[in-house]
């Protein structure tokens, strides 16, 4: 589902792409998802260094900036509600389980404190969070990248997590 509100973002986060949609028209794509960051700026150390982060929540924020340049508005939508399996990933990682509240919200506070978290786990030590599933312990820290870099060049303190209505649907972004 998309973000209603007129000027809203849906932003639609796959494997290797990251789709923006802008409601009332217009869409991008961020080069870029946290697969492609796990094999770029994130690839090496065990937990990802410090530079290694910096340089990737950098890579997220430069792309973001040439869609803002394209299309000035973005800059200032009225809200964003984030989707797919590695949005709700992140959820429920954050929550610490499966199931989500109804119309959840991931608060920024609560995005950069998960965030902080995790990068400072190794993997074998990662797996462990309640919420996050084994598929997606390698993942997260691109996924945590992805919003955090968004939300950050937006400055908005909350995203939308929409629910996957369809979980066999493809995942463009591979």
């Amino acid at each position: 589902m998309m973000n209603q509100q007129p000027g809203g973002l849906t932003v639609t986060i796959a494997d290797r792409a990251t789709k923006i949609t802008v409601t009332g028209g217009g869409a991008f794509t961020l080069p870029l998802g946290p697969l492609t960051l796990l094999e770029g700026p994130l690839e090496g150390d065990d937990p990802p260094t410090a530079v290694h982060l910096t340089n990737a929540l950098g890579l997220v924020q430069d792309h973001f900036d040439d869609i803002v340049i394209e299309a000035p508005n973005i800059a200032t939508a009225p809200s964003v509600v984030a989707s797919g399996q590695h949005a709700l990933a992140l959820a429920h990682a954050e929550v610490g389980k499966l199931t989500l509240p109804l119309s959840y919200r991931l608060r920024r506070s609560d995005a950069d404190e998960l965030f902080r978290t995790l990068v400072a786990e190794p993997i074998a030590q990662r797996q462990f969070n309640p919420g996050l599933d084994r598929t997606d312990v390698e993942s997260i820290i691109g996924t945590c990248c992805v919003i955090l870099g968004i939300m950050r060049r937006l400055d908005i303190q909350e995203v939308a997590i929409q629910e996957v209505a369809n979980k066999a649907e493809p995942d463009t972004g591979n």
